[in-house]
């Protein structure tokens, strides 16, 4: 029988880069001026409906960190972001110590 192995949201969860305006609210007296409302942010969808998407920096199985929910109505562009998972054959490059190699810069000593 063989063994099958399911994908958790850790596999599947999308990344996307949204552009999106910001709101701006000030308390105190001030010169009105125009401001820059544009912003950008980057990370794994964890919750998504027709309001709002809820991006996170960090996720673990059934959990997430750093995250923001921003309202759809305030999106102004949305890609997704792919990322190459794909394991890659080593070309046979011999693996040497830190410190050690050709690209190791030498540093001349000084005497103090």
């Amino acid at each position: 029988m063989d063994k099958k192995t399911t994908r958790t949201d850790l596999d599947t969860s999308k990344i996307v880069l949204i552009e999106w305006l910001d709101a701006l609210a000030q308390g105190e007296w001030h010169e009105a001026k125009r401001e820059d409302l544009r912003c950008k942010s980057i990370g794994f969808v964890v919750f998504e409906d027709d309001e709002q998407i809820e991006l996170a920096g960090t996720i673990t199985a059934g959990m997430c960190n750093n995250s923001i929910t921003i309202p759809k109505k305030m999106i102004t562009k949305r890609k997704e972001v792919k990322i190459d998972t794909t394991k890659r054959k080593a070309k046979g490059k011999k693996v040497t110590a830190v410190g050690e190699g050709s690209n190791t810069p030498t540093i001349p000593q000084v005497n103090v």
